[in-house]
């Protein structure tokens, strides 16, 4: 009995050694939220200075000031965007330090704010009392290099970011993504077209017939835009049937992503039409411009 009583007692003790299992868990998101660049000059860098914020939450028993690392998909060459249409690409760079310098890469270890490449060790403070959740910035700045003539329009990359406890072969705490828009001036298009509009009447209706269509434009970043019909009034010929058009919006300014619009349709009420069988159709085609 006593041999039994002092394994038992060996067995707890080992069970009390073994550590607690970490929970800490983060996001990570960029500011501004999506990167944007306006690429107007190809004789001059374009730069954009943001942060890289972290939020983080711990359970009581998790250290207190864990070491977390911070890594980014990227090569000490930078990456590239591509045409969002396709055909073409544009080269940029993202660094931890202002000054293009201190390229943040998916591999190694500095300081936060260091000029030396490598991905961002730093060791993260949830501060006292008790308290398990903490916020922090990191400075991140993106430079689009001079001399890269590229045709008009919006280039796109998505970044990989990577959250480990430790160092680059540490657990997993986050992966995230950071969006990358370079515009460069100046283009607009439907990247969405217009689609038909059909509308069935019959004779006489007491109240107008509506329909819509719905489309998006893509301008540039800042490009400032007008949308224009050429007639908002028309009569369908063949059926004869009088008709108005409207736009939600006719103008706005180009954010280098996809802007929605609708185009209405309404039959008048109350028409008779030109029908000399039991149904008939007709088609009318108008124009829509957009001018930037």
């Amino acid at each position: 009995m006593r041999n039994l009583l002092r394994l038992a007692f060996v067995l707890a003790m080992a069970l009390a050694a073994l550590p607690a299992r970490a929970v800490i868990s983060c996001s990570v998101a960029s500011n501004p939220v999506d990167l944007k660049v306006i690429y107007a000059n190809p004789f001059a860098n374009a730069d954009l200075v943001g942060s890289l914020n972290i939020a983080c939450t711990r359970s009581p028993t998790d250290p207190r000031r864990p070491w977390l690392w911070i890594g980014m998909t990227q090569t000490t060459a930078g990456r590239t965007a591509t045409l969002d249409t396709g055909g073409s690409t544009i080269g940029y760079e993202l660094y931890h330090s202002t000054g293009a310098a201190g390229t943040w890469l998916n591999t190694g270890a500095v300081a936060a704010g260091s000029t030396t490449n490598g991905a961002v060790r730093d060791r993260v403070d949830f501060g006292g009392g008790g308290s398990t959740s903490l916020t922090d910035s990191y400075v991140l700045f993106m430079r689009v290099p001079a001399f890269q003539f590229r045709a008009a329009g919006v280039y796109v990359d998505s970044v990989p970011v990577t959250i480990r406890l430790d160092n680059e072969t540490g657990s997993v705490v986050t992966t995230g993504t950071l969006n990358v828009y370079i515009s460069i001036p100046k283009v607009c298009r439907f990247s969405t077209p217009p689609t038909p509009i059909s509308v069935n009447y019959t004779a006489f209706s007491p109240a107008p017939v509506t329909a819509t269509s719905n489309f998006a434009i893509t301008c540039t970043q800042g490009t400032n835009y007008t949308l224009s019909l050429d007639q908002a009034r028309s009569v369908i010929p063949n059926v004869e049937l009088a008709y108005g058009l409207t736009l939600n919006a006719t103008a706005s300014t180009g954010t280098a992503t996809a802007q929605p619009y609708t185009l209405g349709i309404s039959v008048d009420a109350g028409q008779p039409g030109r029908c000399n069988v039991s149904t008939c159709s007709g088609t009318d085609t108008r124009t829509l411009t957009i001018t930037y």
